[in-house]
């Protein structure tokens, strides 16, 4: 198969996983964290998609544009951490999720990621590294330079904060 047909294959397959997974969240919408992650994970399987997916498969999925007025990091971020269950790679896709579900509205990335950061689903240094790094392979094709400039300019007060407490918690520890 060509690059072209794959990588449509692949944008077919990550649908069908963010749809059913959407569906499943709709219908039982007081699902525990562990059958949510269940879902995700036998939907990327299923989907024979990579394990990183799963965080772009459920953040697709379960965050909305009205994700501030219906709560939905906070409900949800116990998730995203199961998903990430650590791991500051699955975090950058996080990120770059983010900044697909806020290229229409640039203005809510900031928002999103400090929430996640408060919710303890995304780690300082990683909104930092995403600041620091630019363009890199986390970024999704769907986000041209121009949007990611955009987004990032909007993130700026949130990164420069983060980078304030860090380098206060550096000093304290002199």
């Amino acid at each position: 198969m060509s690059n072209n047909v794959l990588f449509l294959w692949n944008c077919c397959l990550l649908e069908l996983a963010i749809e059913g997974t959407r569906r499943f969240l709709e219908e039982n919408p007081d699902a525990s964290e562990d059958d949510i992650v269940e879902v995700v994970t036998n939907q990327q399987m299923a989907s024979a998609l990579k394990a990183h997916d799963k965080v772009k498969i459920f953040v697709r999925a379960a965050i909305t544009p009205q994700f501030f007025k219906n709560k939905e990091i906070a409900k949800y971020a116990p998730v995203v951490s199961k998903i990430a269950n650590g791991s500051k790679i699955i975090e950058r896709h996080l990120i770059a999720s983010l900044e697909l579900l806020a290229m229409e509205k640039p203005k809510n990335f900031p928002v999103m990621i400090k929430q996640f950061y408060d919710e303890d689903a995304l780690e300082e240094e990683t909104i930092i590294e995403w600041a620091e790094d630019g363009r890199s392979e986390y970024t999704l094709d769907a986000v041209d330079e121009e949007n990611r400039a955009i987004l990032r300019g909007e993130a700026e007060p949130v990164v420069v904060w983060l980078q304030e407490a860090d380098s206060d918690s550096d000093s304290d520890d002199e």
